[in-house]
């Protein structure tokens, strides 16, 4: 069971990555790393399969013309209920905004929209008819590989690594956000860091913490 929620959450992680780099760089229409991690991952989807994974079971045994919809609207209030928390939490606690819908009509202080949920009820009406009939087998598939086994203890060690430089990164912002007594945009930060940092922009794209540590770095020798 653990190395069932493991791989779906790396997996999830990626692809989650993947989505979210195509329309952030196309809606920018120039290259941005999603998310404050420097890695190809999102966290927030992997622990959002995993939810889907869990509804998916609990429906799969029911009989009904209407199991469709049970999915639909479930994982819309159970997904828009973990991107609420997970924007909350870093909000109140952080002082970090990663996303604000506050732009967006039906939005709820900038963390959840009616737009947005509504995607995560099609992305979840996907994983169901899509990814998760075949999801138990290639499961089965992995975890009797080695190799498999091998490369999945790879991506959970480069992660960890790329956590912990998430981590130190987000005390940092932390302190120059109560040093400039505002809450901190990371989007706009990393186009700030984009601009001020002397790297090429490529790199500066793709690898976001080396560009902010080194502009916070700056910043904060200026403020102190």
């Amino acid at each position: 069971m653990f190395f069932k929620y493991l791989f779906i959450f790396c997996i999830f992680s990626t692809l989650g990555w993947i989505l979210e780099f195509i329309y952030r760089s196309f809606m920018s229409k120039k290259i941005v790393n999603p998310g404050l991690m420097t890695g190809c991952v999102v966290p927030i989807y992997g622990f959002g399969a995993i939810i889907l994974n869990i509804i998916c079971e609990l429906f799969s045994s029911i009989n009904s013309n209407y199991k469709v919809l049970f999915i639909f609207f479930s994982s819309i209030i159970l997904l828009s209920m973990l991107e609420f928390l997970s924007g909350f939490i870093l909000y109140k606690f952080m002082n970090l905004r990663l996303w604000d819908y506050s732009s967006y009509k039906y939005n709820y202080k900038g963390f959840i929209c009616l737009d947005f949920s509504l995607v995560w009820g099609l992305l979840a009406l996907i994983f169901y008819l899509f990814i998760y009939p075949s999801l138990n087998g290639i499961i089965s598939f992995v975890i009797s590989s080695k190799l498999c086994i091998f490369l999945l203890g790879i991506y959970i060690g480069i992660f960890l690594i790329d956590l912990c430089l998430s981590i130190d990164l987000v005390k940092k912002l932390k302190i120059y956000s109560n040093l400039v007594k505002e809450i901190v945009d990371i989007e706009k930060i990393k186009l700030e860091a984009r601009v001020e940092v002397s790297r090429k922009k490529l790199l500066n794209a793709i690898y976001p913490y080396i560009s902010i540590n080194k502009y916070l770095k700056e910043k904060l020798k200026k403020l102190k």
